[in-house]
């Protein structure tokens, strides 16, 4: 059933774990810009680009509540001092059309809206962003449909990197089956077919049990990690941030990676600071 917003519109069902990564953008926006502004009219930057493939339709609603927020989009349009462009790519071209309405006339000119596979729309977001560009992608799948090779063709451009991996509700849920089919979605996602000898992989089929499944699962995070940072990222997050569910399970594990210092020092900065505001001892 099509979930629907109070303007009519198609909306994206949330989760606890939603507004949470959503704080964690928009505060690492807003750090973002205000420390590169500065930059960017002393001549440093050209443009500075905000990148969203899986965007949705721009708002999302918890089913429990009907509580409507502003998704990933619509956050990164209000976050001032505002981007010179963004890129608002989705597979559905409901959701991009319902995101376009969403959008204020005042910032049409500064969005490109595409409906299409990520794994296809980002050969033209790079080709637009020149080297003089410093951008933020934000990518939150709702499992295995980014591609490995897109985040390596984002790695190629000067840009900070968001990624929300689906360690519990993609891998714990699908690798044991994904084991068995010889040409899996996984192999894309991976960039190869080397996830099959991880710990993770063997422990799903049943050869390794010795060590807790978080810890098993932990070790296929560190591994996509470096393997995205091999990719040409030189600075990622060491501590990953958890997201867990009500029953404090598992889902998603929030991903950073730069090719700066100073981004690094920011998002760790931001992550002492819980999205309800607290500080942390992180």
């Amino acid at each position: 059933m099509k979930l629907l917003a109070s303007d009519g519109l198609s909306a994206r069902p949330a989760r606890i774990w939603t507004r949470e990564k959503l704080r964690y953008l928009q505060k690492y926006a807003e750090a973002f810009m205000k420390a590169m502004a500065p930059k960017r009219s002393q001549g440093k930057w050209e443009h500075l680009d905000y990148i969203d493939l899986l965007s949705g339709p721009g708002l999302s609603i918890v089913r429990e509540t009907k509580e409507e927020f502003d998704g990933s989009p619509l956050i990164a349009l209000k976050i001032k001092p505002a981007f010179d462009h963004l890129y608002f790519a989705d597979l559905n071209p409901e959701n991009i059309a319902a995101l376009r309405r969403r959008v204020p006339a005042q910032d049409a000119d500064r969005v490109t809206f595409s409906a299409g596979d990520c794994n296809i729309v980002v050969d033209e977001v790079v080709k637009r962003i020149s080297s003089r560009t410093l951008g933020l992608a934000f990518i939150d799948p709702e499992g295995f449909e980014v591609d490995f090779e897109t985040l390596a063709k984002l790695a190629k451009k000067r840009i900070d990197l968001l990624y929300l991996f689906a360690s519990g509700i993609g891998v714990r849920r699908n690798l044991k089956n994904a084991l068995s089919v010889a040409n899996s979605r996984l192999d894309k996602w991976w960039g190869g077919k080397d996830w099959r000898d991880l710990p993770a992989a063997r422990w799903a089929a049943g050869k390794f049990s010795e060590e807790p499944a978080e810890k098993v699962l932990q070790s296929f995070v560190s591994a996509f990690r470096k393997k995205v940072a091999s990719a040409g990222f030189q600075f990622q997050d060491e501590e990953v941030l958890p997201f867990t569910n009500t029953k404090n399970a598992q889902m998603y594990h929030l991903l950073y990676f730069s090719h700066d210092r100073a981004g690094l020092t920011i998002w760790n900065n931001i992550k002492k600071i819980a999205p309800g505001g607290q500080r942390t001892l992180l």
